[in-house]
């Protein structure tokens, strides 16, 4: 049987790249097909192709549109391995859909909170043929600030436990004391709940930290009812969650290949007005991330290989991007990143969507001192407060100072 490299990563090569590309989306068409037949013979390196296709979420979709192809299928050592673990990751896909179900079930229900799920069983639930296809790490949900206290008790009566993610692992504060809880809150921006199923989810008081570009209020007011197999659903309205979609997956230079998935799903749904999201997009301000993200769509679902000798574009920056980030994971994003020297929306042709004096307010949010940082100081609310506040000031000026030295 062929061994899919699970530590020491390969390099793709050129056609493997090519062809992971084109079949990471929920179908194929019949040009793309075509495309697919004749990239196919071309691969050798199949270990490392499952590996990326399944490290990067689209290893089913791989495998059904790879298995559909009658002129020229994979070897049938790599095609039974695709198989299997094709099998393998949808069952997990499958696990993750139904701790989604319980969570909404059993916590959101009966919580009364108002809120809208996006990213993640959301796009799945609007956008995809077939939900069971796109894989997702974690759940987020939208929630107004005001309420996260009353529904983290909520959930922790539902079984659900309060997880810190920090660089040493996760950790499960004790937070029953409600002035733990507030403290809690003060200095958590996004906090994270475990469901007894192992589920992570996400409460956000608004959908992007970095900028606050969209409305949490209007979002709530604007969001849509959505079918699924058991229940029925809020999630963002279509335009804000494509709009936000492109706009985070860009950010995260589209290093992961449901990621690329979701372009096709969203681009080639058909009730969604794109002419109406490229307008939000404007009106934003993030136009050019939005045309950006249609392009490389464009070029993903060509096939298309970045050469020297294409024209500079936005779209072939993110493909650019997108390969370059398939051999890791967030370590290397982060990596490329900082090599590249990009702005904090991304490359130099995405302008900064807020004002100088309101970008120079949402980076003072980073200066707030941490859960960690509390830590240190366990006695006298205030003084904790101040002392964690300058420690968070001190490491903030200590990494702005080597950022500006590299």
């Amino acid at each position: 049987m062929l061994a899919v490299q699970a530590e020491k990563q390969v390099s793709l090569s050129q056609a493997g790249v090519q062809l992971l590309l084109l079949t990471s989306r929920p179908a194929l068409t019949g040009a793309q097909q075509a495309a697919a037949s004749s990239l196919t013979p071309k691969v050798a390196d199949w270990a490392p192709f499952m590996d990326t296709a399944l490290r990067k979420h689209a290893l089913p979709m791989v495998y059904n549109n790879l298995a559909r192809q009658m002129n020229s299928p994979p070897p049938d050592e790599a095609l039974a391995m695709l198989r299997l673990l094709s099998v393998r990751a949808t069952a997990t896909i499958l696990q993750r859909h139904a701790a989604f179900d319980w969570f909404h079930e059993n916590c959101i229900i009966p919580s009364g909170v108002t809120y809208a799920y996006l990213k993640g069983p959301a796009l799945a639930a609007r956008f995809y043929p077939d939900p069971t296809q796109r894989f997702f790490r974690d759940v987020d949900i939208l929630v107004p600030r005001p309420s996260r206290g009353a529904l983290l008790r909520f959930l922790q009566d539902r079984g659900c436990r309060v997880i810190h993610l920090t660089e040493r692992g996760s950790e499960f504060p004790d937070l029953q004391k409600a002035s733990a809880l507030a403290e809690y809150l003060f200095v958590t921006p996004v906090p994270h709940v475990l469901t007894p199923q192992g589920l992570v989810v996400e409460l956000h008081p608004e959908i992007d930290l970095q900028t606050s570009l969209f409305d949490t209020a209007e979002l709530l007011a604007k969001s849509i009812e959505m079918p699924t197999k058991r229940h029925i659903i809020k999630v963002l309205p279509d335009i804000e969650h494509v709009v936000f979609t492109f706009y985070h997956h860009s950010r995260h230079l589209w290093s992961k290949l449901n990621w690329v998935a979701d372009l096709d799903a969203i681009c080639n749904h058909p009730r969604l007005d794109l002419a109406a999201a490229s307008e939000c997009a404007r009106k934003l301000k993030i136009d050019s991330t939005f045309a950006a993200a249609l392009e490389l769509h464009q070029l993903t679902a060509a096939g298309h290989y970045p050469t020297d000798s294409d024209p500079a574009s936005p779209g072939l920056d993110l493909l650019r991007a997108c390969i370059d980030g398939l051999p890791g994971d967030l370590a290397l994003e982060q990596e490329m990143r900082k090599g590249q020297r990009l702005n904090v929306i991304g490359f130099a042709w995405q302008p900064m969507p807020v004002s100088a004096w309101r970008h120079a307010w949402l980076r003072l949010r980073k200066f707030r001192p941490t859960y960690e940082d509390l830590q240190y100081f366990p006695h006298g609310r205030i003084p904790r407060y101040a002392a964690a506040g300058l420690l968070r000031l001190s490491r903030g000026i200590k990494s702005l100072v080597a950022h500006a030295w590299r």
